[in-house]
């Protein structure tokens, strides 16, 4: 068994795509307004950027989804705590040791709702990811999905 070396951040994983089921779920209860880091082939909202890190207090006020391209994590989660007022997102929890679990998420999220399971993103090559994932809240109330644990934070 491989075990993790801490080069799951890199850039073959920069596409992966949240799970059109998963993200419908979520919007049902959300209505999302804006996605942080998509492109013309993944976006999941009406409004969209693949430039997040050039937007500055633009969203205050909607509710915002990211799933951050790997290789940029620590930067898109940095900004997103520093620009958005309310949001979700999801990234890899398997690292929690990490600088950007402990400099960014674990002091800035409201609550962690861990999977029971491995997604599996839309995009990548095998049938699941190699480590588990997280939704991670700011500012907003926890999802309401039974498959999983909640975690609240502040």
């Amino acid at each position: 068994m491989k075990g993790n070396d801490g080069t799951g951040n890199n850039e073959l994983r920069d596409s992966w795509q949240t799970p059109q089921k998963l993200f419908d779920q979520l919007n049902e209860q959300y209505k999302f307004n804006f996605d942080c880091c998509a492109n013309d082939n993944n976006s999941k909202c009406e409004i969209w950027t693949d430039n997040f890190l050039n937007y500055d207090n633009v969203f205050k006020h909607d509710i915002n989804w990211m799933n951050p391209p790997f290789s940029k994590a620590y930067e898109m989660f940095e900004h997103f705590f520093k620009v958005i007022n309310k949001g979700i997102c999801i990234y890899r929890c398997d690292n929690m040791e990490t600088k950007i679990w402990q400099e960014l998420i674990l002091k800035h999220a409201d609550w962690i709702f861990v999977f029971n399971k491995r997604i599996n993103y839309e995009g990548q090559e095998n049938s699941g990811a190699r480590f588990p994932s997280a939704l991670i809240g700011f500012n907003i109330e926890p999802p309401n999905i039974a498959n999983g644990v909640l975690f609240e934070i502040k």
